[in-house]
């Protein structure tokens, strides 16, 4: 189980967001509203069956959005931001050998995502 918090470092600031839904085992919803702004997070796992090879998938899915809320002046309206990822793999799969294709990712798009948000491909 991750917990009753989720703590994501954004500009180099933590943020920690309480469990507000846990309703099920297998999703989670997570929130920290402030002053200006609100941090959501949103943990999701399902079961899909790959319609190429009809292998049974296990999909994680992690989301992160931060509103800030209008303000009247430099915000007439909520600004949005979100990220998430996908995590894909086979039932049984090593967890270990699926964690270093994730970190991969992570580390490229963490080392690209100015360029990514500038339109490059």
């Amino acid at each position: 189980m991750l917990g009753d918090t989720l703590v994501v470092t954004v500009n180099a600031v933590a943020k920690t967001l309480k469990k507000i839904d846990g309703s099920s085992p297998y999703q989670g919803e997570y929130l920290l509203r402030e002053a200006t702004q609100e941090f959501r997070a949103k943990v999701r796992h399902s079961l899909e069956k790959n319609l190429t090879t009809g292998r049974q998938m296990d999909r994680h899915n992690v989301e992160l959005t931060q509103t800030i809320f209008a303000d009247g002046t430099t915000y007439l309206t909520p600004l949005v931001r979100q990220v998430y990822t996908v995590i894909r793999n086979a039932t049984g799969d090593s967890a270990t050998a699926v964690d270093w294709l994730s970190d991969s990712l992570a580390d490229w798009v963490k080392t690209n995502a100015p360029l990514l948000v500038g339109w490059e491909s």
